[in-house]
């Protein structure tokens, strides 16, 4: 356990929130931990997201709930926000202002209002900012960033990225025409659900040069957001350039997550349904990892970085800045993919 904290506050405790609570009572002790809940109906779920219970009450786990006016009144040391993206700068700017550190679950927002004056805020108020990109914190994604780094296979020759996740299974335990996923008002599509992708390309290649996207709604899902985005940006590296294309979409019912880079002298295949990393080298197989831990320990390990941040006023490694580039380069896309061109990224 580490030193604990008085008062924490979450905002929002669907999926995310709660697993968040889950994990982030077991990192502090003695704390008091309250809630601000817009929609009361979410069911009490296990860390695999199976329903445990019809309601989640707040009572049998020692949560407070709040009002949003009485949490202004309150001194915070840790803020979580976990509801739908399309509030989340809100939050993030009332309690920026209070001088609180913040966890924000991605994406940062469903657009770019509001992103300048909250990175003013928290420049002004020394706050610490961690954005819920867990995929920073993966072993396997590391070991690929140093392989690259280290020119070991050669230069990239070309990259595919896919998720592909039937969205009325995303969350098995609600109607997926409620959730915030399938709703333009809340922040939902299938660039924004799976913003992962574009923010785990970036810290791998950097930004992209150029970017195009198609995407759009082409199932029978009663879903008024995109359903479907092939993303294709160019990128450069030691003034090498390769092209990497990121499929996306809540259509196909076999789930597919994979990241494969080609070399000119081998190849990267991580999949991340299976959590499997092979790395070939001129054609012979030189490493075969199989992750065996729990996906939640993920998040957790996330979780105690951050704590560990807030008590060296040090920068997470999944911050504020890679949270708006990521979210700056799907706001592209979609422009890409309006005008029916592609954008150059200076």
């Amino acid at each position: 356990m580490l030193k604990n904290y008085k008062n924490v506050l979450f905002i929002g405790l669907g999926s995310i929130g709660q697993r968040h609570y889950r994990n982030y009572k077991q990192i502090v002790k003695n704390c008091n931990f309250f809630a601000i809940r817009k929609i009361k109906k979410s069911p009490e779920l296990s860390k695999n997201n199976f329903v445990k219970r019809a309601r989640l009450d707040l009572k049998k786990h020692n949560i407070k709930e709040i009002s949003e006016t009485n949490s202004l009144k309150k001194k915070f040391d840790v803020v979580f926000i976990c509801n739908p993206s399309s509030l989340h700068i809100r939050y993030a700017l009332k309690f920026a202002k209070k001088g609180t550190a913040l966890f924000i679950e991605k994406p940062l927002s469903h657009n770019l209002f509001g992103l300048k004056k909250l990175k003013e805020k928290i420049k002004k108020n020394n706050i610490i900012c961690a954005v819920g990109y867990q995929l920073r914190y993966h072993k396997f994604l590391n070991k690929i960033k140093k392989i690259i780094d280290s020119d070991d296979l050669g230069k990239i020759k070309k990259v595919e990225i896919y998720n592909q996740h039937y969205l009325p299974y995303h969350h098995r335990y609600e109607n997926y025409r409620i959730g915030y996923a399938a709703r333009k008002k809340l922040g939902g599509g299938v660039l924004l659900c799976f913003i992962h992708e574009v923010d785990y390309v970036n810290f791998l290649f950097g930004i992209p040069k150029s970017i195009r996207c198609i995407s759009g709604k082409k199932s029978n899902l009663e879903i008024d957001v995109e359903d479907y985005a092939d993303i294709y940006s160019n990128h450069c590296l030691n003034d090498h350039k390769f092209k990497v294309n990121i499929k996306l979409d809540f259509i196909k019912k076999k789930e597919k997550r994979k990241c494969d880079i080609l070399f000119q002298y081998g190849k990267i295949n991580w999949d991340l349904k299976t959590d499997e990393l092979k790395i070939e080298k001129k054609g012979k197989i030189v490493m075969k990892y199989a992750n065996k831990v729990s996906r939640n320990l993920l998040f957790k390990k996330q979780l105690e970085l951050f704590h560990k941040s807030i008590k060296s006023k040090s920068t997470p490694i999944s911050n504020l800045d890679n949270g708006i580039l990521s979210l700056k380069v799907v706001m592209l896309a979609k422009k890409s993919n309006k005008i029916n061109k592609q954008i150059q990224i200076n």
